[in-house]
């Protein structure tokens, strides 16, 4: 061993390479570092360490580091830090993940493709999340609710919507309470149907403001009308009292 470190070192030095290599009496070996404390210590500048895979050497893995024990596990870990470990297992599954220094503790799990966060199983999702999400932004490529703006489109009556609500308990092409406890919802088509009340209510508002100027010209109408009602009052009262005194003249 002191041999093969003698000879790497020498082989440094005549490439012009400063190398440092140590390895003390207790068979620690430490490169860049005179007191290795480990088995192996390299120190220097980032990056202190780096493997590169030959590319001609296909399924190659550019670092293996595997854990004791039965199954093809591989897994890193960091002092004091976390781990990460990979298993393969039959069909076809492949698994990473990040958890604990222990191990003991799974934070993420990748299992083939799919990526779980605060569960080891994501199922079919491409992202299952277990907790709360945070974020500044989230776009949803869905379908949209403009079709209520149709000529074709069954705009239900509010009779018919009154109705719904007193027999269903909500509005209809809403999921209930019950519904939503159970299944949850999906982001995009929810969006997409709370869209479509908003767009009838819409339509029903419209309605409202028609029927509201109809009612405004017929009470002018009405206006007009009891006016030329008051004007024809007066002239009849004028024409009686012209009457009247004709009568008394006689």
């Amino acid at each position: 061993m002191k041999k093969k470190i003698l000879l790497i070192a020498l082989i440094g030095i005549s490439f012009g390479i400063n190398a440092q290599i140590t390895e003390l009496s207790n068979g620690n070996v430490g490169i860049g570092t005179t007191t290795p404390s480990e088995k192996l210590e390299v120190f220097g500048a980032n990056p202190v360490l780096k493997i590169t895979q030959n590319p001609g050497i296909a399924g190659a893995g550019g670092i293996v580091i595997k854990g004791a024990g039965s199954g093809p596990k591989s897994f890193v870990q960091f002092h004091n830090g976390g781990s990460i470990w990979s298993q393969s297992g039959g069909n076809g599954t492949n698994r990473l993940e990040f958890g604990s220094y222990d191990r003991t503790s799974t934070y993420m799990t990748i299992l083939n493709g799919n990526v779980g966060i605060g569960t080891t199983n994501p199922g079919t999702w491409k992202l299952a999340v277990n907790g709360h999400i945070r974020a500044k932004e989230i776009k949803v490529e869905t379908g949209w609710s403009d079709f209520v703006f149709e000529n074709d489109y069954n705009l239900p009556t509010l009779k018919e919507v009154e109705n719904h609500i007193k027999e269903k308990g909500h509005l209809k092409d809403i999921p209930s309470a019950k519904e939503v406890k159970k299944n949850g919802i999906y982001l995009g088509e929810m969006d997409s149907k709370l869209l479509q009340k908003i767009e009838e209510l819409t339509l029903y508002t419209i309605q409202q403001q028609k029927e509201i100027l109809l009612q405004k010209e017929k009470v002018k109408k009405l206006e007009k009308e009891n006016e030329s009602l008051k004007f024809l009052s007066n002239k009849f009262l004028e024409l009686q009292k012209r009457l009247e005194k004709l009568e008394k003249s006689k």
